[in-house]
């Protein structure tokens, strides 16, 4: 598995499929394991890593919503403790979630050392600014629905990180699988952490980190235009040439696409109440 970014407290490795990132964030205090994804021996090269960096401090293992690649890693790392929000707990459907795991395994002949099963959870986010605190190190959390309903981002403040989960990707544009006003209050909270707080370094779900106050400026900027113009095309029932152009700008535009339809169905269905 490649390592996307690295310094002597985070290290982010990203996955050959759809450039996921699965974050190990070190202290003194804590190991912080975030989403680990996707194939066996990518796992296992997080897992190499979390038990080089073992010295004796309490591991945590964070899902930023629950989507069936950023859990299916779960059961890779027994000894630490889980954190998710407390829709992720509630959320109806988790059996489907599994079969999509055991789905893409059959489908690629993928065989895994443990078991696949919905994450159990140990501690729950339940609204913003809970926080976790383990010696010097404290982790806060803010609820993040809009991608999906049980979304969480994180910001580790002895390293001013800030985890997004599945927003501000540079690889993507919005992907609105819950609901598009959601979607846009949590970018507003977003913005709000990335004025209040010194982020250093911004890791998103997909895509490429960046320790660049202006590109996360403006990656906020291009998630909060895409959803305003696709609004305002839903409803005058027209087509934008500057929405597509926008789309087609993307590396992976085929499947973005679908995407992009997908996110207009959405906002047509949230229009018709």
């Amino acid at each position: 598995m490649s390592v996307q970014y690295e310094d002597y407290q985070i290290t982010v490795f990203q996955s050959a499929l759809h450039q996921t990132t699965s974050t190990v964030a070190v202290t003194e205090d804590i190991i912080l394991i975030v989403d680990p994804t996707w194939l066996p021996e990518e796992i296992e090269a997080i897992q190499r890593h979390v038990k080089e960096s073992d010295n004796g401090q309490r591991q945590y293992l964070l899902f930023t919503h629950s989507d069936f690649d950023h859990i299916l890693g779960w059961n890779a790392f027994p000894e630490a403790v889980t954190i998710a929000s407390r829709g992720f707990v509630a959320r109806s459907g988790k059996d489907a979630t599994v079969q999509e795991i055991h789905d893409f395994d059959d489908h690629y002949y993928i065989q895994r050392p443990y078991i696949i099963d919905y994450p159990e959870i140990d501690i729950i986010i339940d609204y913003d600014e809970q926080t976790i605190e383990s010696g010097n190190t404290s982790i806060m959390f803010y609820l993040a629905p809009g991608h999906q309903p049980d979304g969480v981002f994180a910001v580790i403040n002895q390293t001013n990180t800030l985890i997004a989960g599945d927003y501000l990707s540079d690889v993507e544009f919005p992907f609105i699988h819950h609901n598009s006003e959601a979607y846009e209050r949590t970018i507003d909270k977003l913005e709000k952490v990335l004025s209040e707080q010194k982020i250093e370094l911004l890791i998103p779900g997909h895509g490429n980190s960046t320790n660049e106050f202006k590109e996360m400026q403006d990656r906020i900027g291009d998630s909060r235009w895409y959803i305003q113009v696709l609004r305002d095309e839903v409803r005058r029932e027209e087509t934008f040439d500057v929405l597509q152009a926008f789309v087609d700008s993307f590396l992976f535009s085929r499947y973005l696409g679908e995407e992009h339809e997908n996110n207009k169905r959405q906002m047509q269905a949230e229009e018709k109440g």
